[in-house]
């Protein structure tokens, strides 16, 4: 009977040593979450669980890696929703953007090949435009149509197969809708950071949240106690994060610079999904 109940006691020991185990591997190495927006279709689809590399190692977050963070804006809440984007500015970096590409500190980045844009078809173009979709198996996104055509959306990819597969006519009047462009330098951890209208408008909520709601704009201009000043020391770094399906999504046009504190981690594999053919897929 003695020897049963410490053979009892060895397996319930070895098993909450397990579940310990495996509770702080998830907590601090590796976790599962399960995407809930469309901002990375068609990298990553609603409904897939992911595995998110938690570790705080060099190169997590990384340029250009899938990353999830919890949003900045959001204080004084019992639990943060979770947010999925591309990294696309790293500490420090000066990045501008355009409707086909970055340019991060002079380089030009394409766009991932997965980037949904929206485009219009003019309604003369219409028919040839809807055969060759069909043709290419390519759903027709988000179709709406117009007074003079329709738009739809389409990934980089889908547009290099119809822009090879329509004649020359219709190309013209098969029109990428641009995006805004902009240019802006990252915050990075220590370093002094010049504030003109562009970086007051992006930095805002990281100045109020880092001086604990003491600095004033007022003018186009920072005043921390009562002092104007033309640069801002941060006590950590930040990145800039965007979708890849940047017209629906909520990432740092909305949010602003993501601190590194509220970073998860980079996205990893898919390890389930509807679609069989993601599972156990690199995300990228």
């Amino acid at each position: 009977m003695k020897h049963t109940i410490l053979s009892i006691l060895k397996w319930l020991v070895a098993f909450a040593l397990l579940g310990g185990i495996v509770m702080l591997i998830r907590f601090y190495c590796i976790g599962s979450y399960r995407i809930s927006t469309d901002a990375m279709e068609t990298s990553l689809h609603q409904g897939d669980y992911i595995l998110v590399n938690k570790l705080p190692v060099k190169g997590n977050p990384g340029r250009n890696r899938v990353v999830l963070f919890t949003s900045p804006l959001l204080q004084d809440t019992t639990t943060s929703p979770l947010f999925i984007s591309r990294c696309i500015g790293m500490p420090g970096d000066t990045i501008h953007v355009n409707y086909d590409s970055y340019n991060v500190n002079g380089k030009q980045i394409p766009r991932s090949p997965r980037t949904l844009t929206t485009y219009f078809v003019t309604a003369s173009a219409e028919n040839e435009f809807i055969q060759a979709l069909r043709k290419l198996n390519i759903p027709q996104r988000d179709l709406k149509k117009e007074a003079y055509g329709f738009t739809l959306r389409l990934t980089t990819f889908e547009e290099y197969q119809l822009r090879e597969e329509l004649t020359d006519d219709t190309n013209l009047r098969f029109i990428n809708e641009q995006t805004d462009n902009y240019t802006l330098v990252v915050p990075q951890k220590g370093h002094a950071y010049r504030l003109n209208n562009a970086a007051l408008t992006a930095c805002k909520e990281a100045i109020l949240k880092e001086t604990s709601g003491k600095a004033v704009f007022r003018n186009g201009k920072l005043y921390i106690d009562g002092k104007e000043t033309s640069f801002f020391f941060f006590k950590q770094d930040y990145y800039w994060m965007l979708s890849d399906n940047t017209n629906d999504a909520v990432d740092s046009r909305h949010l602003g610079f993501i601190p590194a504190d509220h970073i998860i981690g980079n996205a990893l594999i898919c390890w389930y999904s509807q679609d069989k053919q993601r599972i156990l897929k690199p995300v990228n």
